[in-house]
Formats: structure tokens, sequence, C-alpha cells
């Protein structure tokens, strides 16, 4: 790690007065520096405790929800399919299309561009622009020794760097008297925990933001440029924000200064002209008056205006420039695009247009508003502080593309969230720079961020999302049109399966859990059985999405209480007479006793085998 002091002058005795005239807050005398041990203590406890946290969510959300397959919170897709060479490992579909992640753990076992990955991808070009995440999964497994990067490396990957920037975070706010809990304001919002959950690159993207932001304001050239390169490589919008930086250290080799009195040649033709204000914005410097800590850093032109930036510090802050678009040819000569070109304009649309569209589409009487003002505080935000660091218009790019997000993003609550977990992260780092009254503002936006957290917990304890789905492969996937089925089509049927083999299979369940908790046994197990179905009615069971028909399956205790089980879709149309074979996982009750398994064909969301008592097929089990 390299510092190098810019080239500083004390300001002029005019421009001294005009900063303390600024100041929005009276300094205590007797206040006393943040030592650094304790600045250190404050940040180990708070990466570890951090990253803790993180990792019992992931952990309680894969044996609640997924059986204690890591591979199911990838939510992968038979819509995209998997390569054979993952199939191997045990890593299977679980749904008809999943989300995101399972593109980016794809990319994690295969870093460069390779057909067997892509042709499983939406949108390649796009997706491997977004190479970061992968790229700190693949190395933390390589660390390990293997060669493959399993569900659970990839789903942990991301937690250390949480932990990392919660404890700089933490650390920065202590520095300047404020509460360490604050890091939750960025740590806490929704979007984190969801993105975390399924594989998403966003909170990683939001901790090389986090480091590099702090690394300006410290001057911290190489550290800045390791960080704003991974931060470009894991979201491409950031590079507006990197490019801003290369562009302030363009003008930072300008000489604003020389004399402390006439200041340099750009200070003076102001000042000649009559600018006397903007000559003396030019020339702030920080206040000198407050006791320093670790936090303090080199002046320079990304955080006062004043200062300048050496020829070799500007080369360095240019690395995350070339890195990106180094890496976007790449992808263009491979591809043929690249991935903005991929995208195929979904992503942005005109400033704020896209809110107000979704928000008359998809109403929401509170989360939606909630976002929508933070993104509007966070140019508040930048307005605030524009006096006191020049961040404020380096970040002002990137947030005029966050107000461009498309109905894409805005139309679902994970797509805005954590788009905004930029925001933020930039409000926490921002509070001690802020005036008392506007401060307490962003407090309750921050307290209210952390309670937005609540929303997670469907995600973590719902229902249980069943399981692998080894068949895929006969699977047609479903028409974005598909219609409604004409009428109420006839479920008469037909439902074999060899229950002597069922109830093998469910006694060698017995060692399967591997905890207990109020009575109940984790993760909930499953068997997979092939189970049969003819259609003996006169109409056709025709396979759509929506108002879908299924195999459904519940389970009745001796008290007659039924729990219903997720529903087991049809490969494709089945004709009157005809019959299909799927291997079905059926999930297993939690607690031990004797059931009653009942399966029969039901359609759409609530229907339940108890409707229709005579097209059951009913087995009795013992669950020890």
């Amino acid at each position: 790690m390299i510092d190098i002091t810019a080239i500083t002058v004390e300001p002029s005795q005019g421009t001294r007065d005009a900063m303390i005239a600024d100041s929005t807050e009276t300094p205590d005398p007797d206040f006393e520096p943040v030592s650094t041990r304790r600045l250190v203590i404050v940040f180990l406890a708070t990466a570890l405790i951090g990253m803790l946290l993180a990792y019992a969510v992931l952990f309680i959300a894969a044996y609640n929800k997924y059986c204690g397959d890591w591979g199911g919170m990838i939510l992968p897709g038979y819509h995209f399919g998997v390569p054979e060479r993952l199939m191997e490992e045990g890593y299977y579909p679980n749904q008809e299309i999943g989300w995101d992640g399972q593109f980016y753990y794809l990319q994690a076992n295969y870093l460069l561009p390779h057909p067997d990955a892509y042709t499983h991808i939406d949108a390649p070009p796009y997706r491997y622009q977004r190479i970061g995440l992968p790229i700190v999964a693949r190395l933390l497994s390589e660390l390990m020794g293997s060669d493959y990067v399993s569900p659970h490396t990839f789903l942990f990957a991301s937690l250390p760097f949480v932990g990392i920037a919660m404890g700089t975070l933490a650390a920065w706010l202590v520095a300047n008297r404020y509460s360490p809990l604050w890091c939750l304001g960025w740590a806490a919002n929704v979007g984190i925990p969801i993105c975390l959950l399924h594989g998403q690159p966003d909170p990683l993207a939001d901790v090389f933001f986090i480091l590099a932001m702090l690394a300006l304001i410290r001057g911290m050239t190489l550290t800045y440029a390791a960080a704003a390169s991974m931060m470009c490589l894991t979201r491409e919008p950031y590079f507006a924000i990197a490019g801003t930086v290369a562009a302030a250290s363009v003008a930072g080799l300008v000489p604003w200064k020389g004399a402390s009195e006439s200041g340099g040649w750009v200070v003076v033709v102001l000042r000649r002209l009559g600018w006397e204000r903007l000559a003396n914005r030019l020339m702030v410097a920080p206040d000198d008056r407050v006791p320093p800590t670790v936090f303090d850093g080199r002046p320079n032109a990304w955080n006062y205006w004043a200062y300048r930036t050496s020829l070799w510090q500007f080369a360095l802050v240019a690395i995350p420039c070339a890195v990106f678009i180094g890496w976007q040819i790449y992808l263009r000569a491979f591809f043929g695009q690249s991935g903005s070109e991929s995208a195929g304009g979904v992503i942005l649309d005109l400033p704020f247009v896209a809110f107000f569209r979704t928000a008359i589409a998809s109403p929401s009487l509170l989360m939606r508003p909630f976002y929508f003002a933070m993104m509007l505080l966070g140019f508040f935000v930048l307005w605030n502080i524009r006096k006191i660091s020049s961040l404020s218009l380096i970040l002002l790019p990137y947030f005029v593309v966050l107000s461009m997000m498309s109905q894409t993003v805005w139309i679902d609550l994970s797509g805005y969230s954590k788009a905004m977990g930029t925001v933020l992260a930039f409000m926490v780092i921002a509070l001690p720079w802020l005036t008392k009254g506007f401060n307490r503002v962003l407090m309750v936006i921050l307290v209210g961020a952390v309670l937005t957290y609540t929303q997670c917990l469907r995600e973590v304890l719902g229902e249980v999302r069943l399981v692998p789905i080894s068949d895929y492969q006969i699977l047609q996937p479903f028409s974005a049109d598909d219609p409604d089925p004409p009428g109420a089509p006839d479920l008469a049927s037909s439902i074999e399966l060899d229950q002597d083999e069922l109830k093998r299979l469910i006694t060698e369940k017995r060692g399967a859990y591997q905890f207990v908790l109020g009575g109940m046994r984790f993760p909930q197990s499953y068997v997979a059985i092939p189970i049969t179905v003819t259609n003996e009615g006169e109409t056709s069971w025709p396979r759509t999405r929506k108002n879908a028909i299924h195999l459904a399956y519940s389970w009745a205790d001796e008290s007659g209480s039924t729990q219903s089980m997720p529903p087991i879709e049809i490969p494709f149309e089945v004709a009157p007479g005809e019959s299909f074979q799927r291997q079905a996982h059926l999930l297993l009750p939690r607690s031990p006793g004797k059931y009653t398994l009942r399966l029969m064909m039901g359609q759409g969301k609530y229907t339940r085998s108890a409707e229709n008592p005579e097209r059951q097929l009913r087995i009795p089990v013992t669950i020890r």
C-alpha cells in the first residue's frame, strides 16, 4: 500500500475565514482523537460478527427452505439447464426459470467464456461483464484446494468481504464519533441479504465501492485502484465512478495552487476575472481544527479541490478504467457484442420515468415510495457535502445512472432495493459531513432501511422450496404468453408408484436429520421415487404457467391435520389415455409419527388433495 503526499499549501486567510463560516458544528476543545487501537478493535469485531451473522442467515435458509441443498439456494432453472459437469457434482435445477445467481455460479466454474457455460446463460456478454464475484469465488475455491466451485463456496465467497466493509464503515463512524451500528443502514437493507441468499453479485459490488470511496478519502491510491477495478468488474455501472475519478485526477494535474497568498495560475486568472468566490471554493482545504484519526488521509484532488494529483497517482487511478475497458473489448471480440449491446437497452430509461410507470403497473404503498425517496435523498446528500468534498461531483454521474433504472429493475423489490445499496452505503459514509438537521433526516432513512430487513424473513423462514429436478431435460419451457386452460379440465387419473420402495426409502432417511429444533427435524428430508400418472378423463391436460395443472400431495397425521407440500408439475401436455412419469421428490414431515400420504391431480395454487377424496391415492407410512 503506497501513499504519496500531494502538493499542499496553506489556504489564504480569506479562504480560512470562509471555511470557518461554512462550518456547521463547533468542535469540542476537550475532544481527543480515537486511538488507532480502538479503531482496529471496532473493525475486527464488526467484521467478524457481521460475517458470522450473515452466514447464520444463509445456514438457516439452506436447512429450512432447501433441505440442506446449498445448490438450491442459487435458484437454478431448467429453462436454461445445467452443464453435465455440474450435474455430476449433484447440482440440478429446482424450478423453471430461476434467478440470476445461477449464471454467476456457472461463470465461477468457467471464468473464461466456454460453451459448456454460456450456452446455459441468459445474454452471456451482459453476464460475463460481471465477473467479479465469480473471480472471488474461484480464488476461494483454489485456496481450499478444489478445482470445482461448490454452491456452498460460491454463496460464502461474498461474506468475508461484507464483513470487511461493515468493519471499515464501523471504524469510520467511530473515528467520527458516531455509533458503529449505523453501518447496518447499508448491511441490513433488504437488498443485501436477499442477494447474498441467492448468489447475486450486488453486495460484493457495494463492498468494493465502500472500500474504494474510503481509500479515496484517505488518499490511498493503490488500495483504490484494486478496489475500484473489482468494483467495475462486479457491476458495470460503477465505471461511471471510476471514469469520473480519472477525470478528477486530470483536473488535479492542473496547478491550482502556487504561493499561499496568490494561488496557482488558474486561481489567479479567476480572481482577476472577479470570480473571487469560485477561486476561494477551489482553494478549500480540510478543517485542521479537528483532531486527526487514522482515517485522516492525504489531501488530494479526489476529496478536496484545493490539492493536486501527481502524474504517477493519475496512472494508478486510471487502472480501473483500463481493466474495465480491456475486459469489455475481450468480450466484444469473443461474443461479437459488448455487455451493453447484449442487454438490448432494457436496463436504462429516461431519468425517473420508469419508477412512475412501475408505480402504476405494480403499486406499493410502502416499499417502492420509500426507496424512491431514498434515491432522491441521495442527490440531496451530494448537494449537502458539495463544499466539503469533491466526491459529491465524482458520484453525481453514477447517481444519475441510478435514476435511469428501467422497469426491469423497478418492478420488483429485490431489483430496486439492491440497486439502492450504493446510495445507502454513501449515506453512511457521509454522516459525519452533514449538517445537524439533515443528519437527523438521514438517520431516519437508515433506520427505515434496517426495518426493510423484515421483508427478507420469507426468504429465510418461509415455505420449503424443493429440490433438484433430476429429470428436467424432458420438460418443455413455458411460453411467456401461455393462456389459461379453457374451462375446468377433467382431472380423472390413476397414480402408480412402488409403495414398498417408498417405505424403504423413508426408513433409510432416519439418519438424514442433522439437528432438532422445537420438536422439528432439520433439514427437512425428501425421497425421490418414480410416479406414473395416467389421464383417465376426456380432456387434455395442458402444460401452462397460468392456473397450472400439477400432481399435488400432502401428509395427513392421525389427528386429521394435513400438511400440503410443493406441487409436482407435469412435463408436457397430457392427452386422454396418455401417461407420464416423473422422478418425483416427496418432502417428508418434519416430525415423526404415523401419516397418510395423499396424491392426486390438482389445478391452481390452492387446489389440495382433500377436496376430492375419491381421486386420491392414499398410502399409510410411518416416519420414525
